[in-house]
């Protein structure tokens, strides 16, 4: 059965190459193989989870092949786009991610209509090897009256993706294989262009986060830094760290540390650190619409010291937002607690929401990496609790993309167990 597709998809591809030139379609490439895929399954009054087919709307298109949906019950849905596999732009950046990204995400922002769909209408939806993601294949429609296109085949013959051909036998396989065959001729992007914004050198460049916060744009995409930060909190895996020593601000000409939010990107041997450990190690810098300004994709770690004092920034109580503090550990005396959020029932996340002394709204997360993590029952409307822990953004997808600066609670073991407590005051 296999030999049948392949040689199928072998003429496909010669018949391609004679009727339809490569040549750029404004940013992009023409899309021979998209334009004719039609999709055939009803799916009004379906549930992708249930049924495996559904119209959702767009919650957050996270890089090239990743993306969140909001099916008709309010249930948020993180599906990973069948059949291809686009550079990394997240936890990891990688030559042609960033495009890749930027693609998906502007198709998706713009279509009029959107519909997941699994490999097998009819079944419930399956899981990707995370456990966390459901696999499906991603339609959209560009206006109110055009047909329906394939995203996860556009970006194959956007040069954005390969396929593999170890998944011949989804049903799409033998658009897909032809797609990749013919994208290939192009040597374009992933298929041999170099990408014009990636740092290709190796160089490992020295360099403080102060100097990144202030200066990325001096560093090409994907640059591999050197930095020495101490650790502040843990979350999960993750980190929150500091500068180790201050260094002059060129715009203020004011000495200072800066913080930032270390991302695991599935690197364990982070979590082995505890605050007050000096660490040298070699990373990416990424700053995101979604995730703000982190350090992604660490490696050749190594202690220099451990044990020493760690800087907890106190809020002062004007303070109406967290803004100018993204990235650094602080400290609030006074959150008064107005309400305790849903927690997932799969990850225990959710969501604090308070305000300051002087009545300005802030919110905490109790993050689903946090382990072990704060009780759903611990807080309580209408107490007011001394808060530690790190700023980071936060884009609310559910309030009109709304951006706002929170406070993640970390690790509660060690110090950490005594970052959410009663206030004295």
């Amino acid at each position: 059965m296999n030999i049948r597709k392949r040689l199928y998809s072998f003429l496909v591809v010669l018949l391609s190459i004679f009727l339809v030139s490569c040549k750029p379609e404004g940013n992009g490439f023409e899309t021979p193989f998209t334009d004719s895929l039609k999709l055939n399954e009803e799916y009004e009054g379906k549930s992708f989870l249930t049924q495996g087919i559904e119209a959702v709307k767009l919650h957050q298109a996270v890089d090239g092949d990743t993306a969140h949906f909001i099916d008709s019950n309010g249930n948020l849905i993180k599906i990973r786009f069948l059949g291809i596999n686009t550079p990394e732009s997240t936890g990891k950046i990688s030559p042609w991610g960033k495009q890749a990204g930027a693609f998906a995400k502007e198709v998706l922002n713009n279509a009029v209509e959107i519909v997941i769909e699994s490999e097998e209408v009819g079944k419930p939806a399956v899981h990707d090897s995370t456990n966390e993601r459901y696999l499906a294949y991603v339609w959209y429609r560009p206006s109110k009256d055009a047909d329906f296109r394939n995203l996860n085949l556009e970006t194959i013959e956007q040069c954005f993706s390969f396929f593999t051909g170890l998944e011949l036998d989804l049903k799409y396989g033998d658009s897909f294989e032809s797609a990749f065959q013919k994208a290939y001729t192009n040597k374009k992007r992933v298929f041999g262009e170099k990408d014009p914004e990636f740092d290709y050198t190796g160089e490992i460049r020295d360099t403080t986060i102060a100097q990144l916060r202030h200066g990325l744009a001096n560093f090409s995409t994907g640059s591999r830094l050197r930095i020495t930060v101490r650790v502040v909190r843990l979350i999960g895996n993750s980190l929150y760290v500091e500068d180790v020593e201050a260094s002059v601000n060129e715009e203020t000409g004011v000495m200072e540390k800066a913080g930032i939010f270390l991302y695991h990107s599935f690197v364990s041997a982070l979590g082995k650190y505890e605050p007050g450990d000096v660490v040298s190690l070699e990373c990416q810098a990424s700053d995101t619409d979604d995730y703000g300004f982190q350090l992604v994709n660490a490696s050749n770690l190594r202690t220099i010291e451990k044990g020493t004092d760690v800087e907890i920034r106190v809020v002062p109580e004007d303070v109406t937002s967290l803004r100018a503090y993204e990235g650094l550990v602080v400290q609030i005396n006074e959150f008064i607690v107005t309400k305790v959020g849903n927690q997932n029932s799969e990850t225990k996340a959710f969501t604090i929401y308070g305000k300051f002394k002087n009545g300005a709204e802030v919110q905490v997360r109790i993050d689903g990496d946090a382990s072990p993590k704060l009780g759903h029952s611990v807080p309580i409307v209408g107490t007011s609790y001394k808060v530690i822990g790190g700023v980071s953004k936060f884009v609310d997808r559910f309030n009109d993309n709304t951006v706002i600066y929170q406070i993640k609670l970390g690790n509660q073991k060690g110090v950490g167990l005594y970052d959410f407590i009663k206030s004295n005051n």
